[in-house]
């Protein structure tokens, strides 16, 4: 964070230079003819003060004294000067006024550019702090995405100027079936609303759904009652913020040696211990076979799980339990090590 905010205070710093640079040359044109006239005309310094401003601003008023060859070739100088100072002045003029919309205008071009080729990617619809934390996962996941948000101050876009990270934001209404549409939502594999009320986000979810039927769609609410509804609309999962880190609180309270196993095991900032899911298919070769043939303890990975066809849950399954198509295999491990015998 503090080498984000030096980095926002060295652009600043480098911004306010560059504005400063046509005064500093004209500060500079000024002194030299002010102290050129006065040597090679032996003028004194109003005549040559007066002499350098008519000269530079070319308005063409008549000479403070006729002036010598040398002085005529030194003014023919100062008049080059002159107009090397406009031509500072107007291109800072243009970049203030005009370069910043166009680098706007550029970066837009490039990030609609790179929206149109994402497949298998999420949309992240809003840009608050949720969606800034589900950024970040999804970054460390190298998992492409991209975001949807109307605010240009939001949490999203101020961590990515202040981080100058190469994140995907476009500036467009989540709420309008055209954003979605330009944001690729028919090849997206899933869709985060994360916008700031209960009505959007159910609305959103509607518009999701009609576009993409096969899309995955989670939503946060602020109240459990939108739950049902959420889930009516065609949400896959709702999550409660307020409702999720009170539980979190309780178990952390209640069994802390769970909690902070839990937190050792998803924190993949500090240990390396993914969980992953191997889907058994009719043509997977483990189709039949049971958890001891399986290749899992070789790959550095253990199933604490087996999810069923029909949705039910089987916790550490037997060495001796047989796989069959449509069962989901919930693994833990690091993908590194070797099995202990």
């Amino acid at each position: 964070m503090v080498r984000s905010q030096l980095n926002q205070a060295m652009h600043i710093l480098s911004n306010v230079l560059k504005m400063l640079q046509p005064l500093g040359f004209l500060a500079f044109l000024l002194l030299i003819g002010v102290s050129g006239y006065e040597i090679l005309e032996d003028w004194d310094w109003v005549d040559s003060l007066y002499m350098t401003v008519i000269t530079i601003s070319t308005v063409g008023f008549g000479e403070a004294h006729p002036l010598s060859r040398p002085g005529k070739i030194f003014t023919v100088f100062l008049i080059m000067g002159g107009v090397i100072f406009y031509g500072l002045a107007i291109e800072m003029i243009l970049r203030a006024f005009i370069g910043r919309r166009f680098i706007s205008l550029v970066e837009e071009a490039r990030v609609r550019d790179r929206v149109k080729k994402l497949k298998n990617h999420i949309i992240v619809c809003g840009g608050g702090r949720m969606a800034v934390a589900l950024i970040k996962e999804l970054e460390r996941e190298k998992q492409p995405f991209v975001v949807l948000e109307t605010n240009p101050e939001s949490s999203v876009s101020q961590l990515k100027k202040l981080e100058h990270t190469t994140w995907l934001i476009m500036e467009r209404d989540a709420l309008l079936e055209e954003s979605l549409l330009e944001v690729n939502i028919e090849s997206a594999i899933g869709l985060a609303a994360v916008l700031p009320t209960d009505a959007d986000n159910l609305f959103l979810v509607l518009s999701a759904r009609r576009l993409n039927p096969r899309i995955r769609i989670e939503t946060r609410i602020a109240k459990e009652s939108t739950r049902e509804k959420m889930l009516q609309a065609g949400a896959d999962k709702v999550i409660s913020p307020y409702s999720v880190g009170g539980l979190q609180m309780a178990r952390s309270i209640l069994r802390p040696d769970v909690d902070d196993f839990l937190e050792l095991v998803l924190d993949r900032n500090n240990y390396e211990f993914p969980i992953k899911v191997h889907t058994i298919d009719k043509e997977d070769e483990l189709d039949g076979k049971t958890l001891l043939e399986s290749p899992f303890r070789q790959e550095g990975f253990i199933a604490i799980g087996v999810k069923m066809p029909d949705g039910q849950l089987l916790f550490a399954p037997s060495s001796e339990f047989t796989l069959r198509s449509g069962m989901e295999v919930l693994l833990l491990g690091s993908g590194t090590q070797a099995p202990l015998d």
